[in-house]
């Protein structure tokens, strides 16, 4: 485990990279990652993974940026995500709050790949790293994005050296971490859970905990009484 003095510098390197329209490389607890802020920098990410323009990004989150960046989370719900996302490696698709401040950052290319239908995703399952420069950046005003470095459809890639080198040769900035935390023989990334909705977009990583935890939350007599 990395030492916090070693997470701060690194997270600022990170954040330095992004802000020039840079492209970094680190881990998360799902698999290494890409991780951008300016329209070069998330255009750069799509063309090295292969992603199709029509799939999103997401955001970087911490309770604190979801609370600023979404609404219609009532009180229950947002008090099962705070222990759920501390538990899980966890995405979340909210209604987006037009007025946010921190939504305002994104340039216009950038709110495009990240929001879709006044949604927009959080990715919770960054780890200390990824974390420490989403929080680095919010106390400047801005958001973090960034989608998983691997080639569209191949599942994420646990470690460093399994990155093909066709991305890693092109990014801005790597950070070997080790391996993920989360590594399965399947490849799997987050599960994703749509609020609008109720439901699961992806299983994922745990998934059979976190649905078993929503279901206990949906079916209790507070939430329903919402």
């Amino acid at each position: 485990m990395m030492s916090l003095q070693v997470i701060e510098r690194d997270a600022v390197s990170i954040l330095e990279v992004i802000q020039r329209g840079g492209v970094a490389l680190a881990q998360t607890q799902t698999g290494y990652g890409l991780v951008a802020m300016r329209s070069e920098g998330v255009r750069r990410i799509y063309e090295l993974k292969g992603r199709p323009s029509e799939k999103p990004c997401v955001t970087v989150g911490t309770m604190q940026i979801l609370d600023q960046v979404a609404t219609g989370i009532d009180p229950e719900t947002r008090a099962w995500l705070a222990t759920a996302t501390a538990s899980w490696p966890l995405a979340v698709i909210a209604r987006l709050r037009r007025e946010s401040p921190l939504l305002a950052s994104f340039e216009p290319f950038v709110a495009a790949q990240c929001t879709k239908v006044d949604t927009i995703a959080t990715f919770f399952g960054v780890g200390a790293l990824i974390a420490k420069v989403a929080s680095l950046a919010q106390a400047q005003g801005q958001l973090v994005v960034g989608s998983s470095a691997n080639l569209a459809g191949t599942g994420n890639n646990y470690r460093l050296e399994d990155v093909p080198e066709s991305i890693r040769s092109r990014v801005d900035l790597e950070l070997d971490y080790g391996p993920a935390r989360y590594a399965t023989r399947e490849k799997l990334a987050s599960t994703i859970l749509d609020l609008t909705k109720g439901t699961f977009q992806r299983k994922g990583v745990h998934f059979d905990e976190i649905a078993q935890s929503w279901h206990a939350l949906t079916q209790s007599p507070a939430l329903l009484a919402s």
